[in-house]
């Protein structure tokens, strides 16, 4: 239940609690021409590339502004694309995720001041993995990912497929359910598009709102909102009751995502899907998937494809134990090879699965 605060030395030492190594270093500095606010460089010396070590430190020397007040400003200030709607730094509020990111050969930054530390490189697989996913059994882990991988693709693609369904395609959905859709529809004055813009609007602000709230408060007008405003626009007339519930869905899947930062990236292209939807059909839907594969692949955090390990020109077989699937523990033998480490094992098998078919009991 430990978190980050906004002291510098004791989130250094959070770290420290859990990586021993000698090699593990601090590298400190100051940025801000007033401000002159503390930053840490986290790193394992062996397992760390320097080459990435020495691009962070030029990024971060390169910074002329008069103050830091957050990990944010620090983020914004070295990320390779900033027009790019999605995080290229991972950011925590976890020591334990940091220091299982130290473990990899990632690069760990944290600021005076603020609860969040960041973490160098991010890759799209990296963003939505979670802590909890190597804490659980493999068969555990790898459905609660699959599910997390679907919900992501849920919450920016569903609204636009309804969208085009009903708009451009409903040949291709069943009889009973189209007819369905036609009455739920009848006496709504605006078509499909105009419906979700609305719902997906009124969700969002009800969500901002949410968090400029107390706590209590602001889940409760969050969910209790998002109810009564669905179903008083449904008794309007404004929306029909099917696309109260693909909104609602939408809604729920973005919450699965780990990262705050990324969900917010689907959470905007989800409007282009829906106008590239309402213009082109399923047509625009394909068209502007493969953009926004296109950009992901052009993507790159500190040089490292964001797409790692599912890029072709940095393919390796073994990353794919630890993906969109996770592999039993004892079989996650090689650290990820996207970072190039001199030590590259992590794990050493000692016959684990032959004592188990042998049911040798090493309880000692």
């Amino acid at each position: 239940r430990e978190g980050f605060i906004e002291t510098l030395r004791a989130n250094t030492a959070l770290v420290r609690r859990r990586i021993r190594d000698p090699k593990f270093k601090i590298k400190q500095m100051q940025i801000g021409k007033r401000s002159k606010t503390d930053i840490a460089i986290l790193f394992i010396e062996e397992l760390a590339s320097q080459e990435m070590l020495k691009q962070v430190v030029e990024r971060l020397k390169r910074i002329e502004i008069d103050s830091i007040l957050e990990s944010g400003y620090i983020e914004q200030l070295i990320e390779d694309n900033w027009r790019s709607p999605f995080p290229q730094i991972q950011s925590t509020e976890r020591p334990e995720k940091v220091a299982a990111a130290l473990y990899e050969g990632r690069i760990g930054i944290i600021v005076d001041n603020t609860p969040f530390a960041l973490i160098i490189p991010a890759t799209f697989n990296s963003l939505l993995q979670s802590t909890e996913d190597y804490n659980e059994r493999f068969l555990i882990g790898n459905a609660i990912r699959i599910l997390r991988y679907i919900s992501v693709f849920i919450s920016f693609f569903l609204p636009g497929l309804y969208i085009a369904m009903t708009s451009y395609h409903p040949g291709m959905i069943p009889t009973e359910l189209a007819l369905y859709i036609a009455g739920s529809r009848d006496g709504v004055p605006f078509p499909a598009f105009i419906e979700a813009i609305i719902m997906e609007f009124a969700i969002e602000a009800l969500r901002e709102a949410g968090i400029r709230l107390p706590g209590p408060i602001g889940a409760t007008i969050g969910i209790v909102g998002g109810l009564v405003l669905g179903q008083a626009a449904v008794e309007a007339g404004i929306v029909s009751p099917l696309m109260v519930i693909i909104v609602a869905i939408t809604a729920i899947a973005a919450y699965s995502t780990p990262s705050y930062s990324f969900a917010i990236g689907f959470r905007l292209i989800r409007f282009i899907y829906m106008a590239s939807a309402a213009i082109f059909g399923l047509y625009g839907l394909i068209l502007t998937t493969l953009i926004t594969l296109t950009h992901f692949c052009n993507l790159k955090s500190f040089g490292v494809p964001y797409l790692s390990p599912y890029n072709i020109y940095n393919f390796n077989l073994k990353d794919f134990k630890d993906s969109f699937m996770k592999a039993p523990l004892h079989k996650m033998k090689k650290r990820p090879d996207l970072i190039k480490q001199s030590d590259t094992d992590r794990l050493i098998d000692h016959g684990h699965s032959s004592n188990l078919e042998k049911g040798e009991d090493n309880r000692g």
